[in-house]
């Protein structure tokens, strides 16, 4: 009997023993959580600028028990608004350029990362052409693609003109070739759709970015020389390309209407079996002090005038291609003045004086010359005040008519700049083995 009582109690004992070895579960231990992936389904745009607010869109963004972190860089960022299926962040103004990383954390939980690029505010320096010169670029105020000019020939002596779309990636900008591939003389885009470019023998007119093109062919009494139709007009209804020999092609709607008008007759002089061209139009724009359009250029006639004598050339038209009435063929070229003439009123022409590096201005039209600035090798107008100029491996800039310079750009050693366009908010510079400088102000 009393065996039995002392079993009973060792069992008693040993589980009282056994039981009191697990950890009790106490009162106010919370319950394990267990969160949801986070999923990244999509961005407003896998390239962004400074300052641009990016939305994100997926799936698990918020959390009753933990909060939402937004990191960028590794580096967390704050969102404007959080909600399970949306974040808006706003980019800092000084964001730099470069590519970024995106990931979405909630305690121990991580999204995927995602990738995208940015553009800072201020100069970019774009490395995407190699050593191949850029003739011009456009660029539009409502899109981040932008088109330019290529010759993709690198090659001395030889010019492969091509056109090209430049697209912006989660990495940075990617160049591809335009439909309908040749070698091309001038380009240009009124935006993402219109645009017009030409070779030697007829321009292409489109308003579907080049998927399409209309086609105007002329004859070589019309434009006798290579690549010789040059884009003077460009807008959303229509457009004037002109010639070496003061000729234009007037269309509108995308080509559909067109209005050949034929250079003057003392453009050329024929003799025997040959024609030889006599004027040489440089420049051709729209003035603001009267609204007409004028073409500048030069008269080369040594029969007439003799070796070392070249005549200037003034016109104007209410329409920019009929009715043109000569304004001048008589007064001598200034011999060192860059033929290269700029203009935003008829009135107050610039130029480059190329053997002492000035900035010359005319107020005669073409007859005589005064020095704006000493040490200048070319001259872009964005306005009748604003002017910018390269001075060796610098850019500077005016916004008072050439009164005060302040420095916009150092540039590269042995840079050379072919154009600079402008839209209301961004400057694109253009130029030889690959120079390309896009500026978000």
């Amino acid at each position: 009997m009393k065996k039995t009582v002392f079993l009973s109690l060792l069992v008693v004992v040993g589980l009282f023993i056994s039981c009191s070895t697990e950890d009790p579960i106490k009162d106010d231990q919370e319950p394990q959580i267990k969160l949801s992936p986070i999923t990244i389904t999509s961005l407003t745009s896998d390239f962004l600028y400074a300052g641009e607010t990016l939305e994100i869109g997926g799936t698990n963004f918020a959390n009753k028990d933990f909060p939402t972190k937004i990191f960028i860089n590794d580096i967390e960022v704050a969102p404007k608004q959080l909600l399970n299926t949306f974040i808006q962040i706003i980019l800092p103004e000084n964001q730099k350029t470069g590519n970024n990383t995106l990931k979405i954390q909630i305690n121990q939980v991580s999204s995927q990362i995602i990738n995208f690029y940015t553009l800072s505010k201020g100069w970019n320096k774009l490395e995407i052409f190699g050593d191949r010169d850029v003739i011009n670029s456009s660029l539009f105020d409502d899109s981040k693609t932008f088109f330019s000019f290529v010759d993709d020939n690198p090659a001395a002596n030889t010019f492969n003109g091509q056109c090209k779309k430049i697209l912006p990636s989660n990495s940075g900008y990617k160049e591809t070739l335009i439909s309908n591939a040749g070698s091309y003389g001038a380009f240009k885009m009124f935006n993402e759709k219109i645009g017009v470019r030409t070779n030697s023998i007829a321009a292409f007119y489109t308003n579907n970015g080049f998927e399409n093109q209309n086609d105007i062919v002329i004859e070589r009494a019309f434009s006798p020389e290579i690549n010789g139709l040059r884009i003077a007009n460009l807008d959303a209804n229509s457009s004037i390309v002109y010639t070496l020999i003061g000729s234009q092609i007037y269309t509108a709607n995308n080509g559909q209407t067109v209005i050949k008008n034929n250079p003057p007759t003392w453009a050329t002089r024929t003799n025997l079996n040959s024609t030889n061209v006599r004027y040489s139009a440089t420049s051709f724009s729209k003035s603001v002090s009267d609204n007409k359009y004028y073409q500048l250029g030069l008269i080369y006639d040594t029969k007439t005038y003799g070796t070392n004598v070249v005549k200037n050339v003034v016109m104007e038209s209410e329409t920019g291609y009929s009715d043109w009435a000569v304004k001048d063929t008589i007064s001598n070229r200034e011999i060192n003045i860059s033929s290269n003439f700029k203009f935003f009123d008829i009135n107050k022409i610039y130029s480059i004086n190329v053997i002492d590096k000035k900035l010359v201005e005319s107020n005669d039209q073409l007859k005589t010359w005064k020095v704006i600035k000493n040490n200048a090798e070319a001259i872009f107008l964005r306005s009748t005040t604003t002017w910018y100029i390269q001075s060796e491996n610098k850019l500077f800039v005016t916004a008072d008519a050439g009164v005060t310079w302040n420095l916009e750009l150092e540039l590269p050693l042995g840079a050379v700049i072919n154009d600079i366009s402008f839209s209301k908010n961004k400057i694109i510079i253009s130029g030889k083995k690959g120079l390309l400088y896009l500026k978000l102000e």
